[in-house]
């Protein structure tokens, strides 16, 4: 009795998986009912030109490689941008600790230096990054 749920969704199931792929057999025919197409006078039509879809297909490689393009162009500019930013929270570290461990007092020397380094650090990164838009 616990497994009716069970069996009606998977009956359920078959159903829907049977009028889906009803569906798609009806919607696309056979390429041979597409060539028996005729006009007027008994020729055969075509209904799509292969010379269109060709240029088609040389329109969408180009709009591909021109995408492909901007993506390597986004990914060397985010590097870049990523190297600036490191590079500049190394020299805002230094010069920051240098500076701080100057301003600090007699005996703070040394967390001088350690509070200037840290915001040299978070100076120098935004600065470097402010630099490189991508």
């Amino acid at each position: 009795m616990a497994n009716i749920p069970l069996i009606a969704a998977g009956v359920a199931g078959a159903l829907a998986v049977a009028g889906v792929s009803f569906a798609v057999g009806a919607a696309n025919p056979p390429p041979s009912a597409i060539e028996r197409v005729e006009d007027e006078s008994g020729k055969p039509v075509k209904l799509a030109s292969v010379d269109d879809s060709n240029e088609r297909i040389a329109a969408a490689e180009s709009r591909a490689a021109a995408a492909e393009r901007a993506a390597e162009a986004k990914i060397q500019c985010e590097r870049d941008r990523q190297r600036a930013s490191n590079q500049g929270a190394i020299v805002g570290g230094v010069a920051g600790g240098v500076i701080g461990s100057q301003v600090a007092g007699s005996g703070a020397k040394s967390e001088g230096a350690v509070i200037g380094g840290l915001g040299g650090v978070l100076a120098g990164r935004q600065i470097a990054k402010k630099d490189h838009r991508c």
